[in-house]
């Protein structure tokens, strides 16, 4: 909340703030940062070190003079070789394995003469991490995070090793970087990366109540960190050849990082006891189930659950499972364990897969959404088609957590699991780890995908390459031995995406054996026709440069559903994928893992499409090619293809695709001959639009996409380039959502008057009805939920269809796209219902198209058929607007000049003025068509539009029209240019409408300036009434009250507040009021202003902001403060939402990947929406509700929305101090009266000590004053005798102050009171030892 956070800011950045504020104060005093960077200066002098460590190092103390002086030296001499590369999932940091390489011909190969490759020296290698600027921002931060030499490594993983038993280590030999092998991959296991790993789905850090058990082995609650468990501080997952390490990065110690653990399989004796016989080894990275749970997969074909907290609940024998031997798991029974006298990490289960202990797991991908699931959830239950045979539950006391996972295993099978962990609500302990049978299998490489052998084959040396032994009847090895497949996964859109190398063969995607298709008779036109198209679809596949496979969850989940349930004698259903796109040739080999990134969500894309990330073959551009992927349908088609189309175990068929490339960006290079091509590219697809991109002298970070266009601004700071920076393009002005709702009014729901969404995909107009969410209940936890857009269907074409059929096969579709993707238009419906404008802010087009057409074909009428939806189109057109409820707009609109005709000698000023953008005005006019007319074949538009003029932009030639800003009144922003710099300009914006008495005409003379005028706001809203007006500079929003001829500022709030790890903030991108609530969102988070009391003039609108939903940062611990009322955000995965409007007791928002629901469960959010809306009823049972514990903290915002006589009539709960303030400052004398009466002496006793301190009249004067004044002096006398009857000196004092005033007022029954209050006195002071002065003050 807005008025409540600045003391809880410094919570909000996680581990992140803390840490660094540690290492600025350190280097501000000139000692070592990090503990151990000056350290790894001196063990690498006299060599030179990398740029990008010596600007960082020098911004500390060190003596490092290389930057200034050597540049040129260290592009020459040392490269920087990277050998792996990841960025944060969510935070902007990026971890990379740097080597310093030398470039003289002297270290060059000698095996191969003439080589002019650069050598790695192992020595020097070092594991950096780095921070760059997401938002392009230059920011007084250390770029450089921490610096671990991996020669230091060895040493502390021996260390680590030293408790374990012989039998239990893969060697008893200590390791060294050479027997360590090479690092493969890097996972950032930090709190921020944990939460979007294994609680993205849920929204929250914790679904425990408390967790205060003394030995606590699993821990979702990531707020708590015990010793030795992820996410205390950064730390990181090291994949080597054979070996896991899990590293944390130390603060301000003396070893710069601790080894939490270190996996590296086991062995056992065998032959009799005389030798060491190797059971199994790491053979993936490890993938975090909780903060003190990994899972990780083996070479005996096992994905092993390895806890990293000791504790004696587990047995010292893991729990092994086979699901080619059973089919179930039996839970863990603590009883029998507690007796254990060891206590230490272990393997808590091992499941191994349908395919045995041959065919090695090589990665584990985990496939939940960034959203909760229908039956992904506390209250449901395991579904019978997968395998479930017991109820897992969630109740008072079991929380049951549901996580899908994906295997991968080396012979390119992937099964699909479902696991199931039963938590202890309030010790947080581990009561059952269920692994359900795998649920499915996905075949990534088509009939090439080989079933694994009863022994490893040796490798293949007759072939090259990853397809080498592919294409023998007999596989030479597993494909993926040595090779990890490049398989991601899309939370937005739940997909998987499998890429595949270049050159594949098209029985790689061949996947004819999971369709189970009917044989066909010899020589049947149907058999010539599969031979026909077997022929086509080989050919569509030659000379690809590889392949990108897509599985849409949701189809995979129902044709499970319609499967059998796996078991030992029943193998999983083989699922085919959705999708097939080729690749073009032009691209970089896909071989290499982190060469390329599929399926990122980039917002310049339309959701329904794939995409993928990669770089040229000459690694001079980064690319993004994009094909069209759902709802495929062409002209003659009514349905689109779909997902959801896979009915009765049926699945639709493949679509083959091929890309068009949507962007470039080139990238720089060095003028050395000796430059390393980059071939490393790391993105996270929470945080799509960045890209750290390897080079052979560090790091660069592009930034693809700025709002809704694309980019092509690129961050060298992380090379020690801070100067050089290419700037991002111009500012985007976001105009609108993607998905528009139609509910009531003249137009009606879609389907049986049920609210419905528009939207546009692909070149198409399409309806859907918006159906209803499950209800919440007390029990089950808040999460988002995606919006599905059931059974959509197509309204209108907008010009030619953007791609068709080319050729249809009995399992796949080929279909042809001819021109690239383009971002999907935002959609501005008219105040009046009747009208929705799609604007293509990229093209600089608009279109206008009549509702009530558009919808006659979803509802089945007859009539209208023969109407054109489209109104009116427009191009050069840089903003709309629509102005009152009339159905007039407004364009702004470039002037084209011809220059050709008005020649080279123009007067430059004159064209300039010429070709200034002008604001032109127009009124839509429906048009009445006979029913005679439209049989006869007639075919007309539904409404024709008619041009009011060009309005005239007050303050003359300095003035320059930029923005439109729609509503009652007609906002324009614009530019002042002052003096002849044309650099030196300011923004001011106007209000135009018509005159007063002016009738509604064809002239633009009519508008006039009204108002004042105000800074060019980011974005304007007003509300239904016409009344509020809300306008956005950057992050704060100012809300205006309009009655005219006053516009009134009511108060301003900062919204979206601080960013991320210091970066700028994140500017307000969505305004809009619902039953008086403003709702705003920024590019990754949704929040809500609640209005204060509107009817009261003379005091001040107080404002309130909460913030619902947000992808940025983690709060430290949880909420802020536990026992403040404020409503937790809900932390999820936000690209560019969009408000609409509620739906099912939540908020529903537009993001660039589909519809989401906002829960809006808090009472605090319930209350001030219900409120607003003047359901005060409804609201009043939540008040009820509301916990005692938190009366005083709902009270004031009660208050602040002007009703206090909620507060204190529904309030059972208020503190003595806070009820008695509210019943003196709103004058409920009534009610303080009933107190006084029946609770005086407790009143009494707890006043007594109250304001004696701080001003001279206590707390019961000022009482009794004030009822004295509301002439209530008999409820004054009664408060007297409880004085009388409390005793104490203080309290007699103040007894008689009012029995003084008391007799002024009633002579005959004051004055008895004075005596009583006097007896008192001497009473209690015999000897007449009267503390007189307490009387006189």
């Amino acid at each position: 909340m807005a008025i409540f956070t600045a003391k809880k800011g410094c919570y909000l950045y996680g581990w992140y703030h803390t840490y660094v504020k540690k290492a600025c104060i350190t280097a501000h005093k000139g000692a070592n940062f990090f503990g151990d960077i000056s350290h790894l200066y001196d063990t690498m002098s006299p060599r030179p070190i990398n740029p990008s460590l010596a600007v960082a190092l020098g911004a500390h103390g060190a003596d490092v003079d290389l930057y200034t002086k050597q540049q040129q030296k260290i592009c020459v001499g040392v490269k920087t070789s990277i050998q792996v590369l990841s960025i944060h999932p969510s935070l902007p940091l990026v971890a990379y394995l740097a080597e310093d390489t030398a470039s003289d011909f002297g270290a060059r190969n000698k095996s191969k003469p003439g080589s002019t490759s650069l050598q790695p020296t192992a020595e020097t290698s070092r594991l950096v991490i780095q921070k760059f600027n997401r938002n392009f921002e230059n920011i007084d931060i250390p770029y450089v995070i921490a610096t671990l030499p991996m020669k230091d490594l060895p040493r502390q993983i021996n260390r680590f090793r030293q408790h374990k038993t012989k039998t239990s280590k893969i060697s008893s030999q200590p390791f060294t970087l050479a027997t360590l092998g090479s690092l493969k991959s890097i996972t950032f296991l930090d709190r921020d990366a944990l939460f979007w790993q294994t609680r993205r789905k849920y929204g929250t850090q914790s679904n425990l109540d408390a967790s205060n058990a003394a030995d606590t082995v699993l821990d979702v609650n990531a707020n708590k960190c015990g010793k030795g468990m992820m996410g205390q501080d950064l730390c990181l997952g090291l994949q080597y050849t054979s070996v896991l390490v899990i590293l944390q990065i130390n603060d301000m110690h003396s070893d710069p990082f601790t080894v939490l653990s270190c996996l590296e399989g086991q062995r056992v004796l065998s032959n009799n006891g005389k030798e060491y016989v190797t059971q199994y080894v790491p053979t993936s990275a490890a993938l975090p189930v909780t903060n003190s749970i990994i899972i990780y997969g083996c070479s005996d074909g096992a994905m092993r659950f390895h806890s990293l907290a000791p504790s004696k609940i587990y047995n010292s024998k893991p729990d092994t499972l086979s699901f080619s031997e059973s089919s179930s798991s039996s839970p863990i029974n603590e009883s029998e364990v507690k007796s254990a006298k060891n206590s230490r990490q272990a393997t808590i289960k091992s499941v191994r897969g349908p395919n045995g202990r041959h065919d090695p797991v090589i990665k584990i991908v985990n496939l939940d959404p960034a959203y909760n699931e229908h039956y992904h959830n506390e209250q449901d239950t395991v579904p019978a088609h997968i395998g479930g045979n017991a109820v897992t539950i969630s109740n008072a006391t079991t929380l049951v957590l549901s996580s899908r996972l994906l295997t991968v295993c080396a012979s390119g099978v992937a099964f699909l699991w479902q696991v199931d962990i039963s938590i202890d609500r309030a010790s947080g302990t581990l009561r059952d780890l269920n692994v359900l049978p795998p649920l499915a299998r996905l075949d990534g490489l088509g009939n090439l995908t080989m079933s694994p052998r009863k022994s490893p084959s040796p490798p293949s040396r007759s072939r090259e390459g990853f397809w080498g032994g592919m294409t023998m009847k007999e596989p030479f090895a597993a494909p993926y031995t040595t090779i990890t497949p490049v398989v991601f996964y899309d939370p937005h859109r739940d997909q998987i995406i499998w890429t595949l190398p270049y050159s594949a063969p098209a029985s790689s995607i061949d996947h004819q054996r999971d369709f189970k298709l009917n044989s066909l008779p010899p020589n049947s036109p149907a058999a010539k026709k599969e031979v026909e198209d077997r022929a086509f679809v080989d050919k569509w596949a030659m000379y690809n440069g590889g392949f990108v496979k897509v599985w849409c969850m949701q189809m995979v989940d129902t044709l499970a559903k319609a499967a059998p349930g796996a078991s030992s004698h029943r193998p999983p259903p083989i699922i085919p994928p959705y999708a097939v796109m080729k690749l073009p040739l032009s691209l970089m080999c896909a071989s290499t893992p982190l060469s390329m990134v599929p399926g990122l969500a980039h917002s310049p894309l339309p959701a329904s499409s794939v995409s993928c990330l990669c770089l040229s073959k000459d690694a001079t551009e980064l690319i993004i090619v994009a094909a069209p992927l759902t709802r495929v349908a062409t002209a003659d088609e009514q349905k689109a293809q779909s997902p959801k189309a896979a009915v009765a175990g049926k699945p639709p068929k493949i679509l083959f695709i091929e890309p068009k490339i949507c962007h470039k960006v080139p990238l720089p290079r060095s003028s050395e001959a000796l430059t390393t091509a980059p071939v490393l590219l790391s993105a996270s697809h929470f945080t799509p639009d960045s890209v750290a991109v390897a080079t052979d002298n560090g790091v660069i970070v592009v930034k693809l996409v700025n709002g809704y266009c694309w980019d092509d601004a690129i961050d060298l700071s992380l090379m020690g380039k801070c100067n050089v920076l290419m700037e991002p393009s111009s500012k985007t002005v976001p105009v609108g959502p993607i998905h528009t709702v139609i509910s009531g009014g003249p137009v009606g729901g879609v389907g049986n008057n049920r609210p419905g969404v528009l939207f546009i995909e692909n070149n198409a107009v399409f309806a859907s009805r918006l159906g209803s969410s499950r209800s919440s209940t007390e029990h089950r936890q808040s999460t988002v939920e995606k919006v599905d857009l059931a059974d959509s269907m197509i309204l209108y074409q907008l010009g030619k269809v953007s791609f068709t059929t080319a050729r249809e096969t009995r399992m796949c579709k080929l279909i042809d796209s001819p021109t690239p993707l383009t971002s999907p238009p935002r959609l501005i419906p008219s105040p009046s219902g009747r009208y929705l404008c799609l604007l293509w802010a990229g093209k600089r087009r608009y279109d206008i198209l009549h509702a009530g057409s558009l919808l006659v074909r979803e509802t089945g009428e007859g009539r209208g058929q023969g109407v054109s939806p489209l109104v009116d189109s427009g191009d050069n057109v840089l903003s709309f607007a629509w102005i009152g409820d009339d159905d007039q707009f407004a364009v702004l609109r470039q002037v084209e000049i011809d220059y050709g005709q008005v020649g080279e000698s123009a007067d430059p000023d004159f064209m300039e003025k010429k070709s200034r953008p002008r604001v032109e005005l127009f009124k839509l006019a429906e048009v009445e068509v006979g029913a005679a007319e439209l049989a006869g074949g007639a075919g007309v538009a539904a409404a024709t539009t008619v041009s009011i003029g060009s309005l005239t932009v007050r303050g003359g030639d300095r003035v320059v029209p930029q923005f439109l800003f729609g509503g009652p009144a007609l906002c324009i922003g614009c530019t002042i240019s002052s003096g002849n710099d044309s650099s030196d300009t300011e923004g001011m914006a106007y209000f135009y409408s018509r005159r007063s008495g002016a009738k509604i005409g064809n002239d633009a003379s009519t508008y006039m300036t009204v108002g004042t005028s105000i800074p060019c706001p980011d974005l304007l809203a007003w509300d239904d009434d016409g009344i509020l007006c809300a306008v956005a500079y950057g992050s704060r929003v100012a809300i205006y009250l309009s009655d005219h001829p006053k516009f009134t500022l009511l108060g301003s709030v900062n919204v979206t507040g601080g960013s991320l790890l210091g970066e700028a903030e994140q500017p307000i991108i969505s305004l809009k009021f619902i039953h008086g609530v403003l709702y705003c969102s920024g590019p990754s988070s949704v929040h809500v202003v609640f209005l204060g009391d509107l009817t009261e003039e003379d005091t001040v609108c107080e404002l309130d902001s909460y913030n619902i939903a947000t992808s940025r940062s983690l709060p430290l611990q949880g909420i802020d403060i536990p026992d403040d009322f404020t409503p937790a955000p809900l932390i999820t995965s936000l690209s560019q939402p969009h408000i609409l409007t509620y739906h099912s007791g939540g908020l529903l928002i537009s993001t660039d990947v589909g519809l989401r629901l906002l829960p809006l469960s808090h009472p605090l959010i319930r209350i001030g929406t219900l409120l607003a809306a003047n359901l005060t009823e409804k609201a009043r049972k939540w008040i009820f509700d509301t916990p005692k514990a938190h009366h005083d903290y709902l009270a004031h915002f009660l208050i602040r929305r002007g009703r206090a006589d909620l507060a204190i009539r529904d309030l059972n709960g208020l503190s003595l101090e806070t009820y008695i303030d509210l019943c003196i400052r709103y004058e409920r004398t009534s009610e303080l009266e009933n107190l006084i009466n029946t609770h005086g002496g407790q009143v009494v006793k707890e006043l007594s000590g109250w304001g004696r301190e701080e001003c001279g009249y206590s707390a019961i004067s000022a009482i009794g004053l004030y009822m004295l004044g509301k002439d209530k002096i008999d409820c004054v006398a009664r408060l007297v005798g409880q004085l009388i009857n409390c005793g104490t000196d203080e309290v007699l004092v103040d007894a008689l102050k009012l029995a003084s005033l008391i007799r002024a007022l009633d002579q005959s029954g004051g004055g008895i009171l004075l005596q009583n209050v006097i007896d008192a006195l001497h009473q209690k002071h015999p000897n007449n030892q009267v503390p007189l002065v307490s009387i006189v003050n």
